[in-house]
């Protein structure tokens, strides 16, 4: 059995993604990562739209989209890992979206044989998601060599995290701005006028992390500070993904709670604490790098 987090959808089954904005709201279709799996599944709940840390998780394997690293770092406490799958190997197709630039679906797993086995049966292109390689499946086997281990400076963590942040939070404002109580979800009762809809039906059911990405993002993306923050940030992450030397080595060792894998979509596995990342499409170095941990 596969756990399945509720912003991804399943037909005919309540798809919220942890939102009392969305607990009415039934998946007229399956994702793609559904169609995919030959199991059996239980929906789970992990957090308004991936905002929130999750309390313990149930058990692995579990699919889910994990932005700001929250189950991520929870995998860790509890002795399981998480697979990350660089961005544009498995399909968002039928994922409640979040952090466009950042969502991808990854794999909760009780070790990664489990995790990248799970893995390649959902990975693969999708034509119904228009940010994916090209390469129709994904085989993960470990690298047969020692592959070169680098560890990331802790200085640029903050770096990382901020970035992340605002174009986070930019990205989650705009795509939950579609939230109003009129076309689908949650509508706030005895309303007088469009304004007052709107304005009650989002108080009444976002949770306040959803509220402060609301008006994070819309700050961010205000005449006054676009440019200032959130075009800069874009820069900045540029800067970064040029300045990985995948050339050199072939892992980077990083904590559980760094951003610079999704920031920069990279494929990461997060185990007893510790973070990898390899360059895209380079999986088997995270598995022979963590058969040497072992």
């Amino acid at each position: 059995m596969v756990y399945i987090d509720d912003s991804i959808m399943q037909k005919g089954k309540p798809a919220a993604a942890g939102s009392k904005m969305l607990e009415n709201f039934i998946a007229p279709f399956d994702a793609t990562v559904v169609t995919r799996l030959n199991e059996d599944t239980q929906r789970i709940a992990l957090g308004e739209f991936g905002l929130e840390a999750p309390g313990e998780l149930p058990g692995a394997p579990l699919l889910c989209n994990d932005v700001f690293g929250h189950v991520r770092i929870q995998t860790a406490k509890q002795g399981l890992c998480y697979i990350r799958p660089a961005y544009g190997t498995v399909s968002r197709y039928g994922l409640v979206p979040a952090a466009a630039s950042m969502d991808q679906i990854g794999v909760v797993c009780k070790d990664p044989v489990e995790g990248f086995s799970l893995l390649s049966a959902i990975a693969g292109h999708d034509e119904k998601d228009g940010a994916m390689f090209p390469e129709k499946r994904y085989t993960y086997n470990k690298t047969g060599q020692t592959p070169k281990i680098s560890r990331a400076a802790p200085a640029y963590g903050d770096v990382y995290a901020q970035v992340t942040a605002i174009l986070a939070y930019a990205e989650i404002s705009n795509n939950i701005s579609r939230y109003d109580g009129v076309k689908f979800g949650y509508r706030a009762p005895d309303c007088k006028g469009l304004e007052s809809l709107y304005t009650k039906t989002r108080t009444e059911a976002f949770g306040l992390e959803a509220k402060l990405a609301a008006v994070m993002g819309c700050l961010l993306l205000s005449q006054d500070n676009y440019t200032k923050y959130y075009k800069k940030a874009l820069k900045i992450r540029r800067v970064i993904k040029k300045s990985l030397r995948f050339d050199e080595h072939d892992v980077i060792v990083l904590p559980p709670e760094s951003h610079l894998a999704v920031l920069c979509g990279l494929p990461s596995l997060t185990f007893g604490g510790v973070q990898l990342a390899a360059n895209v499409k380079n999986e088997g170095a995270l598995l022979a790098a963590w058969e040497g941990f072992q």
